[in-house]
């Protein structure tokens, strides 16, 4: 299946071509020389950069939604509900696939998570590389590109935190398969590549829901793909009429999508709806997102970042810098104007995703986290993608174009020798390469310095080094690690839970009380556990049964609580009551002889009790406390 040729001047203006271009016929085969430099400077470019990864991600560590998505995955079997939960409002069956084979296979390793990280990273950059050589041929100028990719720090942030990277990683992977097969299909006709598109897409569905944005940029990169065709009526049905397959293709895998996505986002526990920001938020969010994040980071940037939690920083270049980079970028996009004819649609075509990509995060982080989430470099780091693309049409003709140059360009082409140009671009490239150097260092420091790294060892060597008959209590993750915000998932049970083995589990989640009682605490240490009493008992002496139960008055009264009540009792056989504080209860069994037990329970009040106990049974209850938590000693 072959494309047929425009039938008239209605539809596309005449491809004389054009004898000084310097482009390759769309057949045709480099020298093998030639090749096989941009083949060798594309591995150089990805062993390096790659390297400059795994130095930033090697001491680096899990981040606060890493260990909440590890927790839940422990506890759901690999299914298809569980892949299709819509989280946050994310849909994202490939991430959640991720994350369940790590915590179990390998549970909260961060050595095996960057391997994993750079697997993934390795895949992305094979396909935009792929993606470029589709494009625009086998010519040395597709590295300045690939180079720009390879080393920005727009997506550093977005692969150095796992749960950011299990849902970019994927997008940009089918971003860039999905616009390689969909140019090869407008290429040659060839059906096989419109289906190779199509499952891209599903890839990007099945990724991240800011696939929605391929679907409004994938129109303009069609048309810039073909400079051939005037934006006119009668072209464009043309052009519709002779590539329906792929759109079609694109229809039904939306509808799909959407089939899934829709009742999920609905569903009990994901029902948070879009919020629109205000005008002046969503403003402030839209000049921050291109002049102080996406145009710096083209060139580099940023200079420097801010921390804003333990692991994450934001972008904070001087003034200066940015300024330097809106003129350098005014120069790329304006020269390219003078010289390229038609690749005005391909700014067309990023200004239309980084357009979709601000409004899809101000739907859904602006109204809360205000504009300043646009220095998140992470919301943009899939615009990396269209961005070597636009950079690469500047520098290069697309594949079978025929006639690149403006007039202006002629003659500048014809003045200026190749040889100079080539050589402004490499360098060119050289210096974006420091920045990129500069500006990754600078992030390194924000990532390395995790002290999450810390707390997990000393929580992994202290759990290897439990006495058997230990008994977790499942109190808040201190140190701030996980966070409240995170509810359940900040409990100790849902932290460890990667790391204990089923019975243990549900032990450390379901046990309300302890003869050997262990907490964690704020170096990740798991050690004994004792009462920070707020109030004790009143009175002195051994309180003993009366009618089945027995009663312990406290010094004073308690307010409504998750509480941990210590109980020092002495009985001559063992026996089983119910602990009563207030509304809260607890079932305990209290063994033979002078004993304690800890007891967790949720209640107010200025008494306890304890009930059920049998009628004539030898046990009284000496002192007890109410209180929380602490380590021992």
């Amino acid at each position: 299946m072959t494309h047929p040729s425009p039938a008239s001047a209605d539809q596309a203006e005449p491809l004389e071509p054009d004898r000084t271009a310097a482009c390759e016929p769309p057949d045709a085969e480099p020298e093998e020389g030639p090749r096989d430099w941009v083949r060798l400077g594309f591995l150089l470019v990805t062993a390096l950069a790659l390297g400059v990864r795994v130095s930033v991600l090697k001491d680096a560590s899990f981040i606060t939604d890493d260990f909440m998505l590890s927790a839940r995955a422990m506890e759901n079997p690999f299914s298809w509900s569980y892949l299709t939960r819509v989280h946050t409002g994310h849909f994202e069956p490939i991430g959640f696939a991720i994350m369940w084979a790590l915590a179990h296979f390998a549970p909260l390793q961060w050595g095996w998570t960057v391997v994993a990280l750079l697997a993934g990273q390795l895949v992305v950059s094979v396909l935009v590389w792929q993606l470029l050589r589709e494009l625009f041929g086998r010519h040395p100028l597709i590295l300045i590109p690939y180079v720009i990719f390879a080393f920005t720090p727009l997506t550093l942030p977005a692969v150095a935190w796992l749960s950011a990277a299990i849902l970019w990683l994927p997008l940009m992977a089918a971003l860039a398969g999905a616009l390689r097969w969909h140019a090869r299909y407008l290429r040659t006709g060839s059906t096989p590549a419109a289906l190779a598109a199509i499952a891209w897409f599903l890839v990007g569905c099945a990724s991240f829901e800011k696939i929605a944005i391929f679907v409004p940029y994938v129109i303009v990169y069609t048309l810039a793909l073909e400079p051939g065709v005037r934006l006119r009526p009668r072209p464009l049905l043309a052009l519709l009429r002779r590539t329906w397959v792929i759109w079609a293709g694109y229809a039904v895998a939306g509808l799909l999508y959407l089939a899934i996505y829709l009742p999920g986002y609905r569903s009990l526990g994901n029902d948070t709806p879009v919020t629109a920001p205000h005008a002046g938020t969503l403003s402030e969010f839209t000049f921050l997102s291109i002049f102080r994040t996406l145009i710096p980071a083209s060139f580099g940037g940023p200079w420097s970042w801010q921390r804003v939690s333990y692991a994450l920083g934001i972008v904070d270049s001087p003034r200066a810098f940015d300024w330097v980079c809106w003129v350098l970028a005014l120069v790329v996009i304006v020269g390219s104007l003078v010289v390229r004819r038609h690749v005005l649609r391909f700014w067309v075509a990023l200004l239309v995703y980084v357009g979709g990509s601000i409004l899809t995060v101000a739907a859904g982080r602006v109204a809360y986290g205000g504009s300043i989430v646009a220095l998140e470099t992470r919301y943009l780091a899939d615009a990396a993608v269209p961005l070597v693309i636009a950079l690469g049409a500047a520098l290069l003709p697309v594949r079978g174009q025929t006639r690149p140059w403006t007039s202006m360009g002629q003659r500048l082409r014809a003045t200026i020798p190749a040889g100079v140009w080539h050589g402004v671009a490499v360098v060119a490239a050289l210096v974006v390469i420091s920045l990129s150097f500069h500006s990754m260092g600078r992030y390194a420091t924000i990532a390395t310095g995790n002290p999450s790294r810390a707390f997990l060892e000393n929580t992994k060597s202290s759990l290897a080094a439990l006495p058997d008959d230990a008994q977790i209590v499942d109190t808040e993750v201190p140190a701030g690690i996980i966070g409240p915000i995170f509810a359940e998932y900040n409990l100790v049970s849902r932290y460890l839970s990667p790391l204990l083995d089923t019975n243990r589990r549900a032990e450390a989640r379901n046990r309300v009380n302890y003869t050997r009682p262990y907490i964690l605490d704020h170096t990740g240490t798991l050690v004994p556990m004792a009462v920070n009493t707020v109030v004790p008992s009143a009175g002195e002496g051994c309180r003993v049964v009366q009618d089945g139960r027995v009663v312990v008055p406290l010094a004073g009264p308690v307010f409504e609580w998750r509480w941990v009540i210590r109980i020092g009792y002495l009985a001559d056989a063992p026996v089983t009551g119910t602990v009563r504080l207030g509304s809260g209860t607890a079932t305990v069994p209290f063994g033979k002889g002078l004993g304690e037990v800890f007891v967790r329970v949720t209640g107010s009040g200025s008494r306890l009790t304890i009930t059920g106990l049998p009628n004539g049974v030898n046990f009284c209850v000496g002192d007890a406390q109410v209180g929380t938590p602490m380590p021992k000693g």
